[in-house]
């Protein structure tokens, strides 16, 4: 499911976010903007929204457990 990107960034680049955790507030709105970020990051590739979403999640829960 497509969303919109975050204000500053090309409308015609669409970022895909889990349905599971559309809409639920700031803290998305965070790790939505890490995940435009490591796109960029990596050359803008095609099909890695999920992947770029979850390691942007990761970095905001702090990485792996003990």
């Amino acid at each position: 499911m497509a969303s919109e990107p975050p204000s500053g960034v090309d409308p015609g680049v669409p970022i895909e976010i889990p349905v599971a955790t559309a809409g639920k507030g700031i803290d998305e709105d965070r790790i939505r903007e890490r995940a435009y970020q490591i796109w960029v990051d990596e050359g803008s590739p095609h099909g890695r929204d999920i992947d770029h979403w979850l390691r942007a999640k990761w970095e905001r829960d702090g990485g792996p457990k003990p």
